[in-house]
């Protein structure tokens, strides 16, 4: 996450605050005091190898994996700094190094025409942040009791959370809201094709801020089931989500979660509630699929053998009317899990029906198990 605003409007106080407040432990590393070998690591030879020893922020946020690295004054980096944080920012890999996957990454700075040295955020970049651009700060209430509290050290005293209690509630609840999350997000880009990559010119002033490709809507995703899990409201799901693929798009998506209705996807394998397929609602019967199909197909899922057979025979009830919606979940099953698409061709008389009946395209895409 990336946060503009102007400069002496809190955003470092606060970023450092609030992660505080999340019993996270926060490495500032302040971009205009850095050069490319900062996130790439210093070259060594070692038994005849160049090999990338990391920086000191790297090894202070591996010792503490429950940490938020917080890049501040973003923009002041050169361009070539810039490109040396590409694989940091989206893979979090420091030349050999890998941070932890509980590291979290956020970015903070002023506009351009208000930074000292600032440039303009390579587009790339910026791509892989979601972006906040109308930060205010504190208004005088929040201020003053920021100052009242902080003068005598009590604004953290005995609030801090349990990071680890926290992050253990989260993935709990995670495969059941990512699995809603993408299936709603999978069925909205088809139905809206043209916003899975809507690319600003290049040097234009939205070039550096949300806009929607491939990797943001990813990001997006999970964006979305982060604020189910965390019960934001309506307005502060549409920031957050938006932060990533741009308002407009975001506008458009909001709209077509109102009018989806979307079954749980759990009830709907345990055989709870049934799908209410229609032709006029192909959307639903698509989010539907995606989801349930997003749910069974990790390897330690819960209960994944009864509700891939679940799964099986929705899809074949689906696709007596619609053989072309159950497609994309069938080429999604193949593709990701071959395993499992042979063991239902085997054990499962309804996924034997739907592979013969799509044997010629799988051939085609080449997702047969071989035998």
């Amino acid at each position: 996450m990336r946060i503009v605003g102007g400069p002496g409007t809190a955003k470092t106080d606060i970023i450092t605050q609030v992660a505080t407040l999340a019993g996270l432990h926060v490495v500032v590393v302040l971009a205009s005091l850095r050069d490319p070998t900062d996130f790439l690591g210093m070259p060594v030879v070692r038994d005849g190898r160049v090999n990338y020893a990391p920086p000191d922020w790297v090894l202070e946020a591996t010792e503490n994996p429950c940490a938020v690295v917080f890049f501040d004054e973003i923009n002041t980096c050169s361009p070539a700094t810039q490109a040396a944080l590409l694989r940091v920012v989206l893979d979090r890999v420091v030349g050999g190094h890998r941070l932890p996957p509980t590291v979290r990454i956020l970015a903070a700075q002023n506009g351009v025409d208000e930074a000292a040295g600032g440039y303009d955020l390579a587009m790339p970049l910026a791509n892989r942040f979601g972006t906040l651009t109308d930060w205010t700060g504190p208004g005088v209430d929040d201020w003053s009791a920021w100052l009242v509290g902080q003068s005598s050290g009590s604004d953290l005293d005995g609030i801090v959370s349990n990071a680890v209690a926290v992050q253990e509630r989260v993935m709990a609840a995670w495969p059941l809201d990512y699995a809603k999350a993408t299936g709603t997000i999978s069925a909205f880009i088809r139905r809206k094709p043209s916003l899975l990559h809507a690319q600003p010119q290049a040097g234009s002033a939205q070039a550096s801020l949300p806009w929607p490709s491939r990797r943001t809507w990813a990001m997006a995703a999970r964006a979305l089931a982060a604020s189910k899990i965390h019960a934001l409201t309506e307005a502060e799901t549409d920031r957050y989500v938006g932060s990533f693929v741009g308002q407009a798009a975001m506008v458009e998506l909001a709209s077509f979660i109102v009018n989806l209705d979307l079954p749980d996807p759990e009830e709907l394998l345990d055989g709870l509630v049934a799908l209410k397929h229609h032709r006029s609602r192909l959307d639903r019967t698509m989010a539907a699929l995606s989801a349930c199909a997003s749910l069974v197909l990790p390897k330690n899922a819960r209960r994944r053998g009864e509700r891939a057979a679940a799964l099986w025979k929705i899809v074949r009830d689906v696709m007596k009317d619609a053989p072309d919606i159950v497609w994309p979940t069938v080429r999604l099953i193949c593709s990701r899990d071959a395993d499992l698409a042979r063991e239902g061709k085997t054990t499962n008389k309804d996924a034997d029906v739907v592979l013969t009946k799509f044997h010629p395209m799988l051939r085609e895409a080449c997702l047969l198990p071989k035998g």
